[in-house]
């Protein structure tokens, strides 16, 4: 047997593990090590669990040979919670099940749910979770109970601890406990009554210590994310209800969450916000003293340095820049479950400042546009400051609380610090109400007198915090590593030797993440720094932070935007200091695959990106680079016969639909899997969704003659070859459909002339053809401007991906619309629709995702069908133009959970990509197709003027 202790623990977890859930290759390691901190660890194992059962029986592996062991759920943790140089544990594809109460009051999670789709599942009842930090979008609620992550509107009173109903946890002996479950309780008295004993003795004690227990309360007033939640051993006597509320807050150090349960909280339909601006830091947060008294749900301080960093910024209001240097703001939203309630609380809010200075009046505003534009002002600070870091620097964000009497007095207190520590960019807004303050500043980890510099910043900032205000050196953000070393310094011997107490009876032998929340370690917070080397400006400014991830279609299958990045940085480290050229070439062997060939290129992590990076921007660049001249050549030569690409290919179609007619599906399937193993998955494989060759197309005469408005049909190259599948029934391909449908609407259809020959330039972009691409549509608007008139007819494409290429490409005189867009203007009032007892499913696809077209395609579904589903959790498809083909896997991967969501009384589906709607049919049991089909076949015509 293996003498190294990660050799003998894989080979004791491939008892009940799969190897490709036993991760040890370095490009693995590295990624999934990654978090959002500033902090660098790479585990020697990573491991991936999909049970309850396989975290049982990992925690007794890793017992027997005493190795430490780290949970992690999205990684978007700030302070370093969620790395380790030993054993990685990440959640697998499950950990996603949920069930709601029948009046949605309760809310069962397991840890694998992102917050913000527990919202969207709770919105039906008009309730959400209560936790609502700024990642909701992005992290998983293991995350955010484990941290007892808060936000903007929870504070105190609303966040995990305060809104737990019951959890699953499973302790670090592997014993599996149910709160709200009356035998599982039972039994772990029985089971575990010295752990039990324990917990109620050590409460019994604190509780007995007057003085002890008055300052545990009296620091939980405010937020406090400082160490272990040890207002649980004043707040219950029980020594199950003092357990689950320890895990809150634990990050991992106690236990693992498999299930949470939380009480869920109103989230009104009716809200409001308004930014006041005072003329300074004291009259701000004197305003705050009153506001706490009002019915607020959210008061956010941000100090002039903050307006300042997004005064230049597009959309933001052209008052900023004209503030005067001590202007301070707040944006204040209050919520009512009426329009008379939400008004009654404005009345209420703004008779409580009348008398306080403010230098311009500030108005609520419940319109949709004015509230998201004051909310993009708040949302935008971190950002701002982060894009305009300098390549090699960390963006550093903390959080602090004070109490909130003494809130401008500290937030002065801040700026001098700041000052005197060089942070001149520095930035401070928060959490006002809670007395709650962020800061963000740049810090260069590259160079040791930088690092020191940063730890004398950090030694007054805790001197400050903790001996001038008594407050909270981490409010939100949990411990981590960054603040272990100062836990003591905040709670003091007697509170931090509870926390001692604590670790042991939970995890006697102090495996579970150890050095995170308590730790010995006077400068771990300076161990250990993240590098961030200069690599391409395409992704120089990326924080790490994971917010992309949940976009991703391969974040299961390999890596993720964020992880991408992370190793192409280290890949470019490496090849600067020439330090470790195995590892480098092991890195770029296995990036080919991992990085390049499983990246849908898709774009969608720009939305959810804090500073707007589209990692598919770089993988097209690495592959544009990496083209020999022969691939250029042959791309150029395609591009010059696209007529005869696109024929040779129709023709190709039409043999495959011959063979799988002789053959059968079955056998089909095993020639196509054979040929494409032989060719090492050289050869695309084929499908039994493969559409049939598309017919040329052809515009039919009008109707009776007439001759309607114009409109021009631009069939891509991707629907002029592929045609009908098996799985169509009667319908045609989407270009018949189309021009059946304009006509059926009373529009003369233009085509343009050598449509054949067209294509816009997409497809070779894609694959790094660059030159090619930029070709191509700059024939194809050629083509668009002759026949649009210069831009007077509308230009309907009927893809798309390709329609949001060629909005970016184009002359700005055209106007291309894509199914959606086209169909709400020019459709809609042209015919009649006839709604159909049926349940349809629709797709919305990247590119209109980013054209936020969304909202639209369900609009459409729902004028012909009666109900609609939007499955839930898919999200890219994966098939990316041609990779569900080459990369099938991709898209298994990216569609695991469509089938599940498709309901059994589902009878098609629709979206607005022909190639997406090959996978989408593929992996969900039914049959996709044009949003164009569906609404052709519940529409009639209709006289129009």
């Amino acid at each position: 047997m293996a003498s190294n202790p990660y050799s003998r623990l894989r080979e004791n977890l491939s008892v009940f593990l799969p190897p490709d859930r036993l991760v040890i290759d370095p490009l693995r390691t590295l990624a999934y090590g990654t978090d959002a901190s500033f902090y660098r660890l790479i585990p020697k194992l990573v491991v991936m669990v999909e049970s309850e059962e396989e975290v049982s029986r990992l925690l007794a592996a890793v017992r027997e040979l005493k190795t430490p062991v780290t949970f992690r759920a999205a990684g978007t943790s700030l302070s370093g919670q969620a790395v380790t140089d030993s054993v990685l544990v990440m959640l697998g594809r499950g950990w996603t099940s949920y069930t709601i109460s029948d009046d949605g009051g309760l809310i069962r999670l397991q840890p694998g749910v992102v917050g913000g789709h527990a919202n969207a599942y709770l919105a039906r009842f008009g309730r959400k979770i209560g936790p609502d930090p700024a990642s909701i979008n992005s992290a998983m609620i293991g995350g955010i109970a484990a941290n007892n992550a808060s936000g903007m509107c929870c504070g105190t009173a609303q966040n995990s601890y305060k809104t737990l109903a019951g959890m699953r946890v499973i302790l670090a002996d592997g014993f599996v406990l149910d709160t709200l479950d009356p035998r599982s309780r039972e039994t772990f008295l029985r089971a575990r009554s010295g752990m039990a004993s324990a917990i109620v003795d050590l409460a019994e004690r604190v509780r007995a210590n007057a003085p002890l227990a008055d300052r545990i309360r009296s620091k939980f007033r405010m937020k406090n994310t400082t160490g272990y939640s040890l207002n649980a051993l004043v707040d219950f006597t029980e020594p199950v209800d003092i357990l689950q509320h320890l895990m809150i807050g634990s990050e991992g150090t106690l236990g693992f969450i498999a299930q949470i349960a939380y009480h869920t909280v109103p989230d009104y339909g009716h809200k409001a916000s308004a930014l006041m601006m005072f003329p300074g830091i004291g009259s701000a947060c004197a305003a705050v003293t009153l506001l706490t008294a009002c019915p607020v749900n959210a008061v956010e301080l941000m100090d002039r340095a903050s307006l300042r960093s997004v005064e230049t910024k597009a959309g933001m209001p052209e008052y900023l820049k004209d503030l005067r240097p001590d202007v301070s703001a707040l944006l204040v939203e209050t919520q009512g479950d009426s329009p008379d309630a939400l008004r009654a609380n404005i009345r209420e809010i703004t008779a409580a400042v009348a008398s306080l200075p403010q230098v311009m009046p500030a108005e609520f505003t419940d319109d949709p546009a004015e509230y998201a534009l004051l909310w993009n002002i708040r949302k935008g600070l971190f950002p701002s400051v982060g894009a305009m870091r300098r390549t090699g620097t960390t963006c550093i964000i903390e959080d602090v609380a004070f109490p909130v009497a003494r809130l401008a007095e500290a937030t002065l207190d801040l700026q001098l610090l700041f000052l005197k520590h060089g942070y001149r960019e520095a930035i401070i807004f928060g959490h006002a109400r809670e007395g709650n303050l962020h800061f963000v500043f740049n810090q260069n980890f590259n160079i040791s007198s930088e690092v020191a510099r940063y730890a004398r910043f950090i030694d007054d900032l805790t001197a400050m915090v903790v001996k001038k205000y008594d407050g909270s050196l981490k409010a939100e953000h949990g411990t981590g590593r960054n603040m272990a070393p100062f836990v003591e310094l905040e709670w003091g011997a007697e509170a931090y030797g509870l926390m001692k107490e604590i670790k042991r009876i939970f995890d006697p032998e102090g495996l579970l993440n150890p050095g995170v929340v308590l730790n010995d370690d006077r400068t771990v917070h300076v161990k250990n720094l993240k590098p961030l080397p200069t690599a391409d400006p395409i992704v120089d400014k990326c924080i790490e932070c994971g917010f992309c991830e949940v976009h991703c279609p391969s974040l299961r299958l390999t890596i993720s935007p964020r992880q991408r990045i992370t190793v192409y940085r280290e890949m470019a480290r490496l090849a600067e200091t020439r330090s470790d050229p195995h590892r480098l070439n092991a890195l770029r062997e296995a990036f080919v695959y991992e990085g390049d060939e499983t990246c849908a290129t898709d774009g969608l992590c720009s939305l959810a990106c804090p500073v707007g990076i589209d990692t598919g921007k770089l993988i097209k660049s690495l592959r544009h680079s990496a083209h020999t001249p022969t691939a250029h050549a042959v791309a150029t030569f395609v591009a010059g016969h696209m007529a005869g690409t696109t024929s040779a290919l129709r023709m190709l179609l039409r043999g495959a639909d011959i063979m799988r007619r002789l053959t059968g599906e079955h056998v089909m399937s095993r020639i196509s899997g054979m040929a494409r193993t032989i060719t090492r998955d050289t050869l695309p494989l084929w499908n039994r969704n493969l559409p049939r060759h598309a017919k040329r197309v052809r515009v039919p005469p009008p109707r009776n003659g007439s001759r309607g408005p114009t409109v021009v049909y631009f069939p891509t190259c991707i629907n002029r070859t592929f045609g009908a599948s098996v799985d169509y029934g009667d319908d045609p391909a989407v270009t018949q459909t189309t021009i059946a449908l304009l006509d059926k609407a009373g529009y003369h259809v233009s085509i343009p002339t050598e449509v054949d020959s067209l294509c816009c330039g997409m497809a070779f972009d894609s694959k790094g053809f660059k030159e090619q691409g930029r070709e191509k549509a700059q024939e194809l608007g050629r083509a668009l401007l002759d026949a649009s008139e210069s831009g007077r007819h509308p230009v309907y494409v009927d893809l798309d991906p390709c329609v949001w290429n060629m909005k970016g490409a184009l002359d700005g005189r055209l106007r291309i619309f894509d199914a959606v867009e086209f169909s709400l203007n020019f459709l809609v009032d042209r015919l009649e629709f006839h709604k159909r007892d049926e349940t349809v499913a629709i797709h919305t696809t990247c590119s209109g995702t980013k054209m936020g077209h969304g909202a639209g395609l369900e609009r459409l579904a729902s004028l012909c069908a009666s109900r609609v589903i939007v499955p839930d959790g898919v999200g890219c498809c994966g098939w990316a133009g041609d990779r569900g083909f080459t990369v099938p896997e991709l898209t298994g991967s990216a569609l695991h959970n469509l089938k599940n969501s498709i309901t059994t009384d589902c009878t098609g589906g629709y979206s607005t990509s022909r190639t997406c709607e090959i996978g989408l049919s593929l992996h969900s049991g039914i049959s996709y197709k044009s949003i164009m089909h569906l609404i052709n076949r519940c529409t009639t015509g209709k006289e129009t003027t």
